[in-house]
């Protein structure tokens, strides 16, 4: 990361298009699982959290730190989250038998079947959108690629 009195590297115009395409794409891919999610009766944090949930990396523990910075949400944030999840019988609380401090969260049988349900969705539109949100992707590196090769040159010169 650059410091505080370091001014940042200016983007060409290309580079601003690129940069706003794939926002663009990304964001309309997430607008669209939200609005599915609202259809379902869920809330959009709600599949997220089962997501992270179960998507979780091998050896990693589903404990309300490691969720809150998966989802990046707050600690506080997390936990009312998963106190509403809890409520509505999508995931549970287990103590460690080690530690009875320790609490990892599990997703039940009920949260299990929104998962399936909107992960299905979200497969889905991501095969329908997933070229547009790739190429975006491509352009923005490739643009990054381009300017980057720009200021060598000028800094050569």
């Amino acid at each position: 990361m650059s410091s505080p009195d370091q001014q940042p590297k200016l983007l060409t115009r290309p580079e601003y298009v690129a940069l706003a395409e794939f926002r663009y794409q990304l964001r309309k891919y997430l607008r669209y699982m939200e609005e599915q999610a609202r259809a379902c009766g869920h809330h959009p944090q709600q599949y997220q959290l089962l997501l992270a949930i179960k998507g979780l990396p091998a050896r990693r523990q589903p404990t309300i730190s490691t969720l809150a910075e998966r989802m990046q949400m707050n600690h506080n944030s997390m936990v009312e989250l998963v106190d509403r999840c809890e409520k509505r019988g999508l995931i549970e609380r287990n103590r460690s038998g080690d530690d009875r401090r320790q609490v990892s969260l599990a997703i039940t049988p009920e949260g299990d079947k929104v998962l399936r349900q909107q992960a299905s969705v979200s497969r889905q539109e991501l095969r329908s959108i997933g070229p547009s949100l790739l190429n975006s992707l491509h352009r923005l590196m490739e643009q990054n690629r381009l300017a980057a090769i720009q200021r060598q040159k000028i800094a050569h010169d």
